[in-house]
């Protein structure tokens, strides 16, 4: 068994959780910038930084869910 394999199937399990919920944090965040970002589009005067920081936290989103999903085993025929 190399060093990069868990233990047993509670260590795996544990760290499924751990990165499921640092993806659910994450998309809160995410989902609240966008938010942010729709306000100040509709300022007079908009800024830039809000509509890039909901887009680096979409797509770290995104990209993160991806890869779990990726990296889950399937179930079914």
């Amino acid at each position: 068994m190399s060093t990069n394999e868990p233990r047993d199937q509670s260590e795996h399990k544990r760290r499924a959780l751990q990165l499921d919920a640092f993806i659910g944090f994450l998309g809160f965040f995410a989902f609240l910038s966008v938010i942010q970002a729709v306000i100040n589009v509709l300022q007079p005067e908009p800024k830039v930084w809000p509509a890039l920081l909901a887009l680096l936290l979409v797509l770290a989103t995104v990209s993160l869910w991806r890869a779990r999903r990726d990296r889950s085993p399937r179930t079914g025929a």
